[in-house]
């Protein structure tokens, strides 16, 4: 049994594009990622880890992304977005799988937006979890789920540390990839709808104040939530950050050594 981390990965819609370049760090270094959670982009990027899909090859998918491939814009009802292109690419590439047929233990974190309770989903289609965590209120069409409606996962718990923690008696490695909020254009709906999402979702931060034994703030702040053309700019920045907290990452290895054998789906290939 290798000593491993849980990986908490936020919200931040294209600005998590930068979890991809910390995943690769962490893969490349020999840092066993032994449980998972994630809200939003972070459970999207999360999910295709944990199913095994290659860092290398969804960096590729990642730089040729665009907001077109994965926005079907509807007559605004419960969105301006239906979310069947999100649904198609993600069907695509995790197969069907369940949370049963991951390579390690993951959970979604989405809310309920008949109750504003904290949503934790660890069971039944990857998909759907992974939809209505990141259906951002406004943009996307609520996901109805087992008897609930459910939306974005950051609006109560944008970096899910607690949830994270939850897993396991491991160190908890935090990656924060939230705005500056230094907008420098609000002309759109979807604009000014992330923009006051990510005001909202920094006082929850504050007020929940987490604490993580590592957190990692890739310098993606001033990138807008929407810019998916920016993917190669935030994966580097993603793998900067993570690079330089390598050292406080086997630190907290060494002080909460909890083990879990490696998972042999995730981290296939060396970076080319």
């Amino acid at each position: 049994m290798n000593p491993a981390v849980t990986l908490a990965l936020g919200a931040g819609a294209a600005r998590g594009l930068a979890h991809i370049g910390v995943l690769q760090v962490l893969a490349e270094t020999g840092i066993n990622i032994g449980w998972l959670a994630g809200t939003s982009i972070g459970a999207l990027v999360g999910a295709l880890f944990a199913a095994g899909v290659d860092l290398y090859e969804l960096e590729k998918l990642a730089c040729h992304l665009r907001l077109k491939h994965v926005a079907d814009f509807v007559l605004p009802k419960e969105g301006l977005v239906g979310g069947e292109k999100l649904r198609g690419l993600l069907s695509l590439l995790l197969r069907g799988k369940t949370f049963a047929d991951l390579y390690l233990p993951f959970a979604v974190v989405a809310t309920d937006l008949q109750t504003g309770e904290e949503v934790v989903l660890k069971e039944g289609p990857v998909v759907d979890a992974v939809l209505a965590s990141c259906a951002i209120p406004g943009v996307f069409r609520p996901v109805r789920h087992r008897g609930r409606l459910l939306v974005d996962g950051g609006l109560v718990d944008r970096v899910p540390v607690r949830v994270a923690s939850e897993l396991a008696p491991a160190a908890v490695v935090a990656v924060d990839v939230g705005p500056s909020l230094k907008a420098s254009r609000l002309r759109t709906l979807p604009e000014i709808t992330m923009q006051a999402i990510d005001i909202m979702q920094e006082e929850v931060m504050r007020l929940k104040a987490c604490t993580a034994d590592v957190f990692i703030r890739p310098a993606v702040g001033e990138f807008s939530p929407l810019r998916l053309d920016r993917g190669p700019e935030l994966i580097r920045r993603g793998r900067a950050a993570a690079e330089a907290a390598l050292p406080a990452i086997k630190e907290a290895l060494e002080k909460k050594p909890a083990g879990r054998k490696k998972a042999a789906g995730t981290g296939k290939k060396e970076r080319e």
